[in-house]
């Protein structure tokens, strides 16, 4: 017995020891394999690298406008990545590849990464190509400059811009991809080493993405914006929000801007009293309610039209007044493409981008543009024996002027002028209006509609309108608080609005006198006013089904250097509940009243779960509370 497991013991050594040899030489097989897979990805990756010198100096030439240096770079850029991802491919369908589960992986991340090096090649290169031929036809001018091409070629201009919108969505498409890609790729990777620059260009993609986004659908608008290939007539509308009105501001001045063929053939800009004053006695319109007790008038005029919050029903309105009021004084009125609401923001902003004016001895920067120029208006005139009826004419020579530095930015620039663009859009400091349905559907999705919304869930919007306050909206410190809890299976919410008058009494404020109403989803239930009794508020309740809100419209006064609190309690629908219920989230929409200053303080109680915020209202606020945490 023992004689026989001696044997076993032997035969069990022998074949562990065969086993061993047999291991032993297949890892060395192994080895010899990786080594032959390890120089295949050596010139995969030596390949890749020379596309990546091809790829920067394609980015620096077209950094340095010299798009033929560009164009040819990105191709053999794209060449290289192409032999990169082709050699790599062959890596990966090796059969010893195929079996090792552990280094898929790392292929993979590689792969990931070539092919976004591939896509922005192709993009680049593609971009070059439509780069070049639009330089090619503003070679054509001295300066280069767009204004100072012939006519023939600004058509020409405008049209390649205009038919490459389908070049551009594809454009789009490829740095979403690249950016997918992008996403894939482990951080604790073969890449891991770069993974921090991987993410920067991550994000730079994403930017250049979300700066697509917005370019796109101005060029759908290019006909109406550019007045391309037919004129188009604009109703400009210069509020100042240092006068707070419903829409932006008091209108002030106006003016007709006619664009042709990407050029502004004519902007002249006018005192908005010089249309109602000579309108007097000659056109007639009931004004609202407040407007007609607090501003003492019988009339609705130009200069208060926009006493809707809501700017494709105060456009409406405004040209209604506008074409009325020109008709009683025997003035034509050519038909309108649509009307622009500017605010001052806006104008400081683009002078930060083009730098300071100088107008009539006196330099506008970004920080003294609003102050400086209602001093003119308003006082400074006096002293430059300037008729009252003339005050206003300033504002033309800096229109001129800023226009002229806007169309001698050079292209390198647009980005910042975009961005620009895009940040008062979202402030609300400009809002478009057209009449082409289908124009002003884009202006919606590009969200300078200026438009209420229509939310489903519960909804918050302030609406200040200065009634005979001066300019007192520029020494006012605004704050609202909002807070929402549930009492005996309702929804009760309280809005606190906390007004400080820092100003005084001179030619630019006095005490602040505002008529102010609150937008609530329709439905809602007034509870209670505090701070100002209700007969004094003139408190009114309203519903309008047609914006889908109701209204509690109030007037308050605050006197220079004191405070007032206004406490407004309501109960919210039913319908809020029940849709927050149903999606098991509970949504909060807070609206920013364009030209607005104000911090706001958010805080929601419901179902066992909270959410707070607080901060300087520049732009729309949504809330979302997960109900099912």
């Amino acid at each position: 017995m023992k004689r026989h497991f001696f044997h076993f013991l032997h035969f069990l050594s022998r074949i562990l020891k065969y086993l061993l040899l047999l291991l032993a030489a297949g890892f060395i097989l192994l080895i010899v394999l990786l080594a032959i897979t390890y120089q295949d990805l050596k010139q995969t990756v030596n390949s890749a690298l020379v596309g990546k010198t091809y790829l920067e100096t394609a980015v620096s030439a077209a950094k340095n406008q010299n798009w033929e240096k560009a164009l040819n770079n990105s191709q053999e850029a794209q060449k290289k990545f192409t032999t990169s991802l082709e050699q790599l491919s062959q890596i990966r369908n090796k059969p010893i590849i195929k079996k090792i589960v552990l280094i898929q992986a790392p292929i993979n991340d590689l792969e990931y990464l070539l092919k976004t090096a591939e896509i922005l090649s192709r993009s680049l290169g593609r971009s070059a190509l439509l780069a070049g031929k639009l330089n090619e036809i503003r070679t054509g001018a001295i300066s280069q400059n767009f204004l100072d091409l012939s006519s023939a070629d600004k058509t020409k201009f405008l049209k390649m811009i205009y038919e490459s919108e389908p070049e551009l969505n594809g454009l789009k498409a490829n740095l979403d991809l690249a950016i997918l890609n992008l996403d894939k790729i482990h951080r604790l990777g073969i890449l891991w080493p770069i993974y921090g620059r991987i993410s920067v260009v991550r994000e730079e993609l994403i930017q250049a993405s979300d700066l697509m986004s917005k370019t796109i659908p101005l060029i759908k608008l290019l006909p109406a914006l550019a007045g391309y290939p037919e004129p188009s007539n604009f109703l400009l509308i210069l509020q100042n929000n240092d006068e707070l009105r419903p829409t932006g501001g008091f209108i002030g001045v106006y003016g007709i801007l006619v664009t042709n063929e990407g050029e502004i053939i004519s902007l002249k800009t006018s005192d908005s009293y010089h249309l109602d004053m000579p309108a007097l006695g000659k056109w007639s319109l009931e004004p609202p309610a407040p407007i007609k007790k607090y501003l003492k008038v019988s009339n609705w005029y130009f200069r208060d039209a926009n006493w809707s919050p809501d700017w494709p029903s105060a456009a409406q309105k405004i040209e209604e007044i506008y074409r009325g009021e020109s008709s009683a004084i025997g003035q034509k009125v050519a038909p309108l493409t649509g009307l622009i609401a500017i605010n001052p923001d806006l104008i400081a902003d683009l002078l930060r981008l083009v730098g300071p004016i100088t107008v009539r001895g006196e330099t506008y920067t970004a920080d003294n543009f609003q102050p400086l120029l209602q001093y003119n208006v308003e006082v400074a005139y006096k002293e430059q024996n300037i008729s009252s009826w003339d005050r206003k004419e300033i504002i033309n020579d800096l229109v001129a002027e800023l226009k002229n530095k806007l169309f001698n930015l050079t292209s390198s620039r647009w980005p910042e002028l975009i961005k620009i663009i895009d940040k008062n859009i979202a402030a609300k400091n400009i809002q478009i209006y057209l009449k082409n349905s289908d124009w002003q559907k884009i202006i919606k999705d590009l969200g300078v509609s200026g438009e209420l919304k229509k939310e489903t869930g519960d909804y918050l919007m302030i609406v200040d309108a200065n009634l005979g306050a001066f300019k007192s909206d520029a020494v006012i410190k605004k704050e609202l608080e909002y807070q929402l809890q549930t009492n005996n299976n309702n929804l009760q919410a309280t809005l606190k609005l906390n007004y400080n008058h820092e100003g005084g009494f001179d030619w630019r404020t006095t005490r602040y006198r505002s008529y102010t109403r609150v937008y609530v989803p329709l439905g809602t239930k007034f509870t209670s006013l505090a701070g100002v009794s209700e007969s004094e508020a003139d408190l009114n309740v309203s519903d309008d089904p047609i914006l889908n809100k109701t209204i509690f419209g109030f007037f308050w006064v605050i006197e220079p250097g004191s405070k007032k609190t206004l406490t407004l309690k309501y109960q919210l629908p039913n319908k809020i509940k029940t849709a927050a219920e149903t999606s098991g989230v509970y949504n909060f929409y807070l609206q920013k009243q364009s030209g607005s200053r104000i911090r706001a303080k958010v805080d929601i109680n419901y179902a066992a779960q909270r959410s707070s915020w607080q901060g300087d209202l520049f732009s729309d606020r949504a809330i979302r509370l997960n109900l099912n945490r």
